[in-house]
């Protein structure tokens, strides 16, 4: 038995195969609608989850969702494409469950906007805070004394600064 006929292949090879395969009939409809349904809720646990965390200043523990959060979304994302490709056919075929997930997509945006906002301000938090921290220790490097004939020191003993990679 290979890997796609047992089950054992990587989720998001799954969803990959699920998206290119062409839809014959409502069975296929079937198919990736609920597949698409299960990585939503999926999906949306995780982000619930991760929003959660962020919130209670645990950025460890929503840290180590990051992984799962990429699988997730690869899939939604190869099983959305799928769905807007064949758009017409899916409402042919299945017009009261394409309205089904119409509705669910909007619930799920609202949980992930919700997910943005946070680790938007977790961020500006912890880049503030790096700042912060980069500032006292700056302050501490600069010369307290004057030197001979009542000038600054030319050698202050400056300390080394903090980076922080705004880009990521």
């Amino acid at each position: 038995m290979t890997d796609s006929q047992n089950g054992s292949q990587n989720p998001v090879t799954q969803a990959a195969a699920l998206a290119k395969t062409p839809i014959g009939g409502a069975e296929d409809v079937q198919r990736l609608l609920g597949a698409i349904e299960q990585i939503m809720d999926a999906l949306d646990s995780v982000l619930i989850e991760e929003t959660e965390l962020l919130r209670k200043g645990e950025l460890k523990q929503a840290l180590d969702l990051v992984e799962a959060k990429n699988q997730l979304s690869i899939q939604y994302m190869l099983l959305q494409k799928a769905i807007a490709a064949n758009a017409s056919i899916v409402k042919q075929l299945a017009p009261q469950d394409a309205e089904q997930l119409a509705r669910r997509h909007q619930m799920f945006q609202n949980t992930l906007q919700a997910n943005l906002a946070v680790i938007a301000t977790a961020r500006e938090v912890s880049s503030e805070l790096v700042s912060d921290i980069n500032e006292q220790m700056q302050k501490g490097a600069k010369a307290k004394t004057y030197g001979r004939a009542g000038q600054a020191p030319v050698k202050a003993n400056q300390k080394q600064g903090i980076s922080i990679d705004t880009k990521s």
